[in-house]
């Protein structure tokens, strides 16, 4: 006679166990969904969407990951951060976050001058929320460079957000004086933002670069996320860390995190195995 061969039954609570095991697998190893404050101004957040895709080509990635982005008023953000009033910038920035939190994993400003009220923001968001000058810092840690240059705009060089960071890390630093903070304002709200191009803004960015550099800088931060339009690396052979480029890139990566853990994992389990 043949056996007899069943199949072990599983109760109730067993079924659930695993179902739940496979739903943890799956949310652990899918590609992220990022949301993107944007907006700030639209030609930022152009280029950011440029380095997000030929990183993703670079890499050869499977799949470029999805993003979801919340181009805002930028006249309306000028405005606040003109008057300086950090606690209206944090209400507009924070009715922002409410509008797509629930529909993605993490969130990314494609601006640097609104994260003088980041800590306000991450503490009322449901998701994390990158940090753009964080990244940059942690690069430039990584990095050879021992005292680097901040150019940025006033509402960035005044909240000291990088500066801090920057001493975090025990690298020396220096900006520009105020009168020429007033002037990179000037043209990226007056002229870049209003399609008004006079083609002195390089001129004046290559020329603090250089004093930048001469008071001992081995390295630039392109604090703005406009600044790239007007300046690349081809302009200047003092190192540039574009702030617009690395958060790009921080977002495929944040993006693939998972999927590039649970590769890792059977990587590993397969070579044990060999």
């Amino acid at each position: 006679m043949n056996p007899i061969h069943s199949t072990p039954t599983t109760n109730g609570s067993e079924s659930t166990c695993s179902a739940n095991a496979r739903k943890l697998q799956s949310k652990e190893s899918k590609i992220k969904t990022a949301g993107i404050i944007g907006g700030l101004g639209p030609q930022s957040t152009s280029l950011f969407y440029q380095a997000y895709t030929q990183y993703c080509l670079d890499h050869h990635l499977p799949a470029y990951p999805r993003l979801l982005i919340n181009s805002v008023d930028s006249w309306e953000v000028i405005e606040i951060l003109q008057e300086k009033d950090m606690g209206k910038l944090f209400q507009f920035l924070r009715q922002e976050v409410e509008l797509i939190q629930d529909q993605v994993d993490f969130i990314v400003m494609v601006c640097n001058s609104v994260h003088a009220v980041l800590d306000q923001l991450r503490a009322v968001s449901k998701v994390p929320i990158l940090s753009i000058y964080e990244e940059v810092c942690k690069e430039i840690a990584l990095s050879t460079n021992k005292k680097v240059g901040i150019l940025g705009t006033k509402t960035t060089v005044d909240s000291c957000f990088y500066q801090r960071k920057l001493e975090y890390y025990h690298i020396d630093y220096e900006v520009l004086p105020d009168t020429q903070g007033k002037a990179i304002d000037q043209y990226i709200f007056e002229e870049l933002l209003r399609g008004r191009d006079s083609g002195a803004m390089k001129q004046m960015l290559l020329k603090g670069i250089d004093q930048l550099k001469d008071m001992g800088c081995d390295a630039i931060i392109l604090a703005c996320t406009e600044l790239p339009i007007f300046v690349t690396q081809a302009d200047t052979d003092v190192p540039l860390f574009m702030s617009t480029q690395i958060l790009a890139h921080k977002v495929v990566k944040e993006c693939y995190a998972s999927v590039a853990k649970i590769q890792a994992i059977k990587t590993k389990a397969t070579n044990a195995a060999a």
